[in-house]
C-alpha cells in the first residue's frame, strides 16, 4: 500500500510541473489591443532577394532547367536597381542590371515600381520580410530571329537589408 506521504508528493510534484508548463505568451489585457502592426513605414534602403525557377527550350532541342536570381534595390528618391542573374545549361550565364525608374510605397505594404519597360505591383509580408512581386521577367534572344521569349513570374523575394 502507498503512503500517504507518498501520495501527497507525487501530487506535489504534478502541480510544480503542470505551473512549469504554462504558456508564457504576453497578456492582451490592459493598454495591449492584442494585434501587431507589420507594415513598413518605408521601403527607402531595402534590399529583396529571391529566385523564379522555369525551363527553356534550347534552339538546338531539349528542355533545361533555368533559374532566374533577382535581387531588387530600393534607394532614396523613388529609384533603385534590379539585378538579374540567369543561370541554365541551355544558353550561357547572363548577369543584367536595369534602374528602377521610379517606385511609389502606399505605407500599407503594397506598391508598384518601373524597370526596363514594366510597370510592376508588389506586396510585402511584413511579418515573415518576404515581398512578392506580380511578374517580374525578362525576354530573351533566343535565336537569330530577333524575336524575344519572356521568361519569368510571380515571384516571392525575402528581405536582405
Amino acid at each position: 500500500m502507498k503512503s500517504p506521504f507518498k501520495i501527497a508528493f507525487l501530487l506535489f510534484a504534478a502541480a510544480l510541473t503542470l505551473t512549469a508548463c504554462e504558456d508564457d505568451e504576453p497578456s492582451t489585457s490592459g493598454n495591449q489591443t492584442g494585434t501587431m502592426n507589420f507594415d513598413y513605414e518605408t521601403i527607402e534602403n531595402t534590399s529583396w532577394q529571391g529566385a523564379y525557377n522555369t525551363y527553356i527550350n534550347s534552339p538546338y532541342g531539349g528542355s533545361y532547367p533555368m533559374v532566374m536570381e533577382w535581387i531588387l534595390d530600393f534607394n532614396e528618391g523613388n529609384r533603385g536597381l534590379v539585378y538579374l542573374h540567369i543561370e541554365s545549361p541551355a544558353i550561357s550565364s547572363i548577369d543584367e542590371e536595369m534602374p528602377i525608374t521610379n517606385y511609389t510605397y502606399n505605407g500599407d505594404n503594397t506598391g508598384t515600381f518601373e524597370y526596363n519597360t514594366y510597370h510592376l505591383t508588389f506586396t510585402i509580408d511584413g511579418l515573415n520580410r518576404t515581398m512578392e512581386v506580380d511578374s517580374l521577367r525578362l525576354g530573351l534572344e533566343l535565336d537569330d530571329t530577333g524575336n524575344k521569349t519572356y521568361f519569368g513570374g510571380r515571384t516571392k523575394l525575402t528581405q536582405t537589408r
